[in-house]
Parts: C-alpha cells; structure tokens; sequence
C-alpha cells in the first residue's frame, strides 16, 4: 500500500510538477510545491523502507 502511494507521488511529481517546473524555474509557487511534494515522498520512502524490514 504505501508502495503504491509512494509510486504515485513520484508519478505525480515527474509528471505534472516537473513539467510546469520546466516553464517557471524561478516561480516561488513551483519551489514550494518542490519541496512540499519532496517531504511527502522522503517520508513515504522512510515508511516504505521501515515495513519493508
């Protein structure tokens, strides 16, 4: 399950953020979101890994 999550996320980042992060490089709206989304996918990755052992 958080596997899946985890793979969405990253889904969603290479698909939809990374597009509009193309365009606006120095946007302060894409540089939040960045590194919102990139704390919402370190901690699924740590969650990931702790079920996984």
């Amino acid at each position: 399950m958080i596997r899946e999550r985890l793979t969405e996320i990253r889904r969603f980042i290479t698909g939809v953020v990374a597009p509009h992060a193309v365009l606006h490089p120095k946007g302060r709206w894409i540089k939040h979101l960045n590194t919102q989304l990139g704390s919402v996918e370190s901690t699924f990755d740590v969650i990931a890994d702790y079920m996984d052992a």
